[in-house]
């Protein structure tokens, strides 16, 4: 898991680092630079979450929409529910084959 932090440094600049975690406790923190006015901050975070999106693989699901319907709203940030959901439509379509 990976998340985007902010600490005061010794100096009284504002570090924004990405602290990359895994279960076993352990972490790595990429600095992403020291922010010394109040509006480097945001866009030292916006750079972080330019990172963090650029790792992520995108999931085919091979699945088109109807044309001219709008994308689905992202209601949770637990993969649990994607998997729950993924399975109940898998179970309804088995369910339906001959």
């Amino acid at each position: 898991m990976a998340y985007v932090r902010t600490v005061k440094a010794a100096s009284g600049a504002t570090a924004v680092q990405i602290v990359w975690s895994i279960r076993l406790g352990s972490r790595n923190i990429e600095h992403m630079g020291s922010a010394h006015d109040e509006a480097e901050p945001a866009a030292l975070k916006a750079v972080a979450a330019e990172r963090l999106a650029s790792n992520q693989a995108v999931l085919d699901l091979d699945v088109h929409a109807p044309a001219g319907s709008e994308p689905l709203p992202i209601t949770s940030t637990r993969m649990t529910h994607l998997w729950t959901d993924c399975a109940r439509r898998i179970g309804s379509w088995v369910s339906s084959q001959p």
